[in-house]
This record gives C-alpha cells, sequence and structure tokens, in this order.
C-alpha cells in the first residue's frame, strides 16, 4: 500500500530530525533534489537515490549542534505534488562559512519544501529556506516518533 503524502512528510521529517537513514524508507532510485540555482550553497548532482540523499543530510545535520524541523503548515496536494511549509531551528558550530553560524548561536529558518510522491515514494524535492527572526505562532512543535 502506498504511502499517503501526511505519512511521507512523517518520515521526512524523521530523515531530517533523527535518523537520515529515513531516507531510504521513502526514497527510491532516479531521485531528483532541486535548490534554488543562485542560492545554492550545496551541490546536489550526486543525489539520485535515498542513500545518497541520506549521506547528505548527516553532513548537513554534523555541521550543527542540534538541528529540529517542524510542520508549520501542510500538505497541500495537487495529484503526485504535495507543499509543506517549515520552520527549522539550529545551534551553531561555525562550520558552514554563513555569517550567522557564529559558535553557541542559534539559527532560525523557514522555508517550503514540494515533493513529488509517485506510489508512496519522493521522486522529486524542490526546497527553498530563509533565515528568520520570527516563529511561527502555529508551528506544531509536537514530538517525531
Amino acid at each position: 500500500m502506498a504511502r499517503t503524502a501526511a505519512e511521507v512528510w512523517e518520515i521526512w521529517l524523521e530523515m531530517w530530525n533523527e535518523d537520515p537513514k529515513a531516507a531510504l524508507k521513502i526514497v527510491g532510485d532516479d531521485f531528483r533534489v532541486h535548490l534554488p540555482s543562485k542560492a545554492a550553497v550545496f551541490d546536489t548532482s550526486g543525489i539520485r537515490d535515498g542513500a545518497a540523499l541520506a549521506e547528505w543530510v548527516a553532513g548537513f545535520r554534523s555541521k550543527f549542534a542540534s538541528l529540529r524541523y517542524e510542520t508549520d503548515f501542510g500538505p497541500v496536494q495537487d495529484g503526485e505534488l504535495a507543499v509543506w511549509r517549515w520552520y527549522g531551528t539550529a545551534e551553531c558550530l561555525g562550520r558552514t562559512g554563513w555569517p550567522s553560524d557564529v559558535p553557541g548561536g542559534t539559527i532560525h529558518w523557514s522555508g517550503v519544501d514540494i515533493l513529488r510522491i509517485v506510489d508512496g515514494r519522493v521522486t522529486e524535492a524542490w526546497t527553498q529556506g530563509v533565515e528568520t527572526d520570527e516563529v511561527p505562532s502555529n508551528a506544531t512543535h509536537r514530538e517525531q516518533r
């Protein structure tokens, strides 16, 4: 039985918040991830399956003392595409090279992920995030599994 968009998103958050290898549950071969071309600071050209995505997520997570994403709202779904707005928080270690990544400081992001879900598996992902000073008032802030 194919997973619903909401079930896929719960595993997507598990991947980012707890275990990057959760990507193996929902991402198959011939996967693509898209970042904004002018603002992208990460090369995603080699991410073509769940194992590569898990490795990339683990590398990103290693740049912070803590990293947590929460759902602001979603999914909004149209056919194979589902959209979520998220909120993220990370404790900085100074490993990214970003001006705001000051050891001991905190970064807050908000953003949108669009996932193409085919037969319960993510085949494409588009993501865009921006640093923010605000915590969305309607963020779910619930514990993940």
